[in-house]
């Protein structure tokens, strides 16, 4: 089973789900893979009795790590770059597999069905303490700041410290991802 995620050019929405839903494999653009390692992923868990294996991927994976191509002229960054999904990674890379022969592959594309689940007590929780934070903020006159989660606590940081670039998923999170396939 191939699921694509939502995320952008960042693995975050795929590693992260993919660690909590137990995925067996989980590819993101920050730490590419070739199409042998997928193949050789899902053939040693064949091979170890198991006959599934699920497979997550982040709709911003770079077709080449595949063999794929991406469309001449077509940009994929920013906020006005196309819509990464509608590249299809998800069914680029299952049949791919098939290609290789002796898998049979399904493909679900989450997309914003991952947006639709009703929040949890502690989720309320968190949104009002937040949004309470940025009501503060604005009334005590701390423009320029954003409310933000650290540890166990809200505290205000600078706009600027949010706002330089992409956060991209870093090695240990991706290492204990990994560590469970």
């Amino acid at each position: 089973m191939i699921v694509e995620t939502m995320g952008r050019a960042t693995g975050w929405v795929a590693a992260m789900g993919g660690l909590a839903g137990g995925a067996d494999l989980i590819v993101i653009p920050e730490f590419p893979t070739t199409m042998d390692d997928v193949i050789a992923h899902i053939t040693r868990r064949r091979n170890s009795g198991y006959g599934f294996s699920i497979v997550v991927i982040a709709e911003g994976v770079n077709l080449e790590m595949f063999g794929g191509h991406e469309a001449n002229g077509v940009p994929t960054t920013g906020i006005g770059g196309v819509r990464l999904a509608s590249r299809g990674v998800g069914n680029f890379l299952a049949n791919r597999i098939e290609e290789h022969g002796g898998f049979e592959v399904r493909t679900t594309v989450l997309g914003h069905l991952q947006r639709g689940g009703s929040p949890t007590a502690y989720d309320r929780i968190w949104a009002t303490r937040v949004g309470a934070a940025a009501y503060d903020a604005v009334v005590n006159k701390s423009f320029g700041t954003i409310p933000v989660v650290r540890g166990n606590a809200i505290e205000l940081a600078p706009l600027e410290s949010v706002t330089g670039g992409q956060r991209q998923v870093p090695r240990d999170i991706y290492d204990l991802c990994a560590s469970f396939f």
